[in-house]
Formats: C-alpha cells, sequence, structure tokens
C-alpha cells in the first residue's frame, strides 16, 4: 500500500518513506510503524497505538511522544498532532487507490526504487572466481622440491606467473585494488619467464616456492568466503 500526504508518501511493500521532492527519508522502527498506523486509521489513541507497534509490551504516553517527535524532525513538518489523548496526521493522506498513479512523487520513488536496485546489484567481474588455477600452482610449487630438470622450472615459471596473472586481473575486474593485487603483481614479476630473476642459491628458490604456495592458498580460501557471502 503507498499513502499520499502533501509532506511525504510511504510505501508499506518497500517500507520507505520520501519527502515531497522524492528524497527518502530514513525512517525506520517503531517510529515508521507508528506512523504506518496513524495512516491507515488517520487518528489513534496510546492503547491502540500500542497494541499495533506490540501489545506484549506496555507503550507509555513518553514513548510515543519519542516517536512523534522523530516523524516531525525527520519529514521536516508537523505532521503528527496529540490533542485529547488522541494522536492524528495533520493534512489529508490518500491511498493509492485514490489518487492519479501518475502522480509525480509516485514516479520519483519508481525511479529511487530502480536507483537502488542498481546501487545494490553486485559488481560483475570479468573473469569469475575459480580456485583450479591456484590449486594447480600450488602443487607444481610444492613438487619444486624435487630434483627436476631445468625444463620444469621453467614450466613452473610459466605457470605460476599465467595464475598471478589471471588472480590479479580477477581482482581488477571486481575493482579491488590494494595488497593483493600488488602482491600478485610483484610475485608474477620475480616468477616471469621472459625476464627471468636469477637466484643461484636453491635453498632461497625453495622459500620462495613455500611462501607462493601460501600464499596463494590463503587468497583463495579468503575470496571463496567472500564470493559465498555475496
Amino acid at each position: 500500500m503507498i499513502y499520499q500526504h502533501k509532506n511525504f508518501q510511504l510505501d508499506t511493500e518497500s517500507k520507505r518513506v520520501v519527502d515531497s521532492n522524492g528524497k527518502e527519508l530514513m525512517l525506520t522502527g517503531n517510529a515508521y510503524r507508528m506512523l504506518v498506523f496513524l495512516c491507515a486509521n488517520r487518528n489513534a489513541t496510546l492503547s491502540q497505538i500500542g497494541e499495533f507497534l506490540d501489545w506484549a509490551k506496555e507503550y507509555t504516553e513518553n514513548h510515543l511522544r519519542q516517536y512523534k517527535y522523530k516523524i516531525n524532525t525527520i519529514i521536516g513538518e508537523n505532521i503528527i498532532d496529540y490533542k485529547n489523548s488522541v494522536y492524528s496526521i495533520v493534512g489529508e493522506v490518500k491511498n493509492a487507490d485514490s489518487f492519479n498513479s501518475n502522480n509525480r512523487n509516485t514516479d520519483l520513488l519508481r525511479q529511487d526504487n530502480l536507483q537502488s536496485r542498481k546501487s545494490n546489484q553486485q559488481i560483475l567481474p570479468l573473469v569469475k572466481f575459480t580456485k583450479i588455477p591456484a590449486i594447480i600452482a600450488i602443487v607444481f610449487l610444492l613438487l619444486s622440491f624435487f630434483d627436476w630438470s631445468y625444463g620444469y622450472y621453467t614450466f613452473l615459471r610459466i605457470i605460476t606467473t599465467g595464475t598471478l596473472a589471471y588472480y590479479a586481473y580477477y581482482l581488477i575486474s571486481i575493482k579491488r585494488q590494494g595488497f593483493w593485487l600488488w602482491a600478485m603483481i610483484l610475485v608474477a614479476i620475480l616468477f616471469n619467464p621472459f625476464i627471468p630473476v636469477y637466484i643461484r642459491d636453491k635453498s632461497i628458490w625453495g622459500i620462495i616456492d613455500v611462501i607462493t604456495a601460501i600464499f596463494l592458498f590463503i587468497f583463495i580460501s579468503k575470496e571463496k568466503l567472500d564470493v559465498r557471502k555475496n
């Protein structure tokens, strides 16, 4: 249900309140629910509003005064009036069936809903996240402790650099620039097969291989959790 007032518009389906210019107002909780009840009933007593909010809780005039103050402050007008122990809305309130569907504020509300949906859409990456490249690279990195021919280590450079480049591209596609992206780039430069970085001590390369394997394992574990959350 949509309730229309000269100073605001309330949509009970989306639970949103906008002002006369279509700007969304941060009206939530019992203050919002009190406004909904009064829009539907026009006026009500403390006990009637209290039963609507929560029949099991004992509301006092102080509670409703606070909600009244919050509503009037957020909307910027004295919308809720209190007289003779009765709370009422000042001004006429129409529902969706009684005003023109082409009403300007309704159009604004729909535009806001559309913009809200767009802003809440996830950033779609150009490449999908998968842990398979990292798993393959981790296996090759850990197997490097065995004695292999020179060709194996060249292939290891290619596999590792390709994996790091893949995840770096993934991070760029979701607009995430930070530690993980720059670390991917730096390690990819270290392993790149085109302009190789030579370290004569094989044990140092062994340490680098283990650190890189751990780095990739932590990254895919963390990223998998983030993808599930989204």
